[in-house]
């Protein structure tokens, strides 16, 4: 099933910024939704902060394969389990993006760091978040937070929450991912 156009939304009386999400696939939620074709928890439990996913990656060794979605990814013969997306369990997955985080010298130290310290993720986390949300990245003519008390660089705050090192970049370019 596919969804709908604009131009069909519009045909059909719908908003084409509010109702062309809602296609021809059912309900557009739940079992009628459509994902990547990558399938499958990253950890046991998906929906608690913790440093599982970085215990699983080097926990396990990945092989690749097609998953469910028909995509590639990795499994591991293990075959450790994880909450699923419609309850019960699934099959613990990786994709090359994080696999290849184990072939890479500088990234392989980061990861080991967050699997034996989650202190450590969550203080590197805290550091990219604070970053993200409150750094103009260099560019200050075009600064993200442009409210009434944007964000003022101090020895004391970044001190407290360092942005530059390896971990805090790699949680930052990730995190950038996300929301792009």
């Amino acid at each position: 099933a596919q969804g709908i156009s604009s131009s069909q939304t519009e045909l059909e009386g719908l908003d084409p910024d509010m109702d062309a999400w809602k296609g021809k696939c059912g309900t557009g939620s739940g079992a009628d939704t459509w994902t990547s074709g990558f399938e499958g928890p990253w950890t046991v439990n998906p929906i608690q902060w913790d440093n599982s996913y970085f215990t699983t990656l080097v926990g396990h060794n990945w092989t690749n394969s097609t998953g469910p979605g028909g995509k590639q990814q990795w499994h591991s013969s293990e075959k450790p389990q994880g909450l699923g997306a419609f309850g019960g369990s699934e099959e613990i997955m990786m994709l090359t993006s994080d696999v290849a985080l184990l072939n890479d010298p500088t990234y392989l130290d980061i990861v080991n760091e967050f699997a034996g310290d989650s202190t450590a993720l969550d203080e590197s986390f805290a550091a990219a978040w604070h970053k993200l949300t409150t750094s103009a990245f260099g560019n200050d003519d075009n600064a993200r937070c442009t409210g009434a008390a944007p964000y003022v660089a101090s020895p004391a705050k970044d001190a407290a929450a360092p942005s530059t090192s390896a971990a805090s970049g790699l949680l930052t370019s990730c995190m950038i991912g996300f929301l792009l």
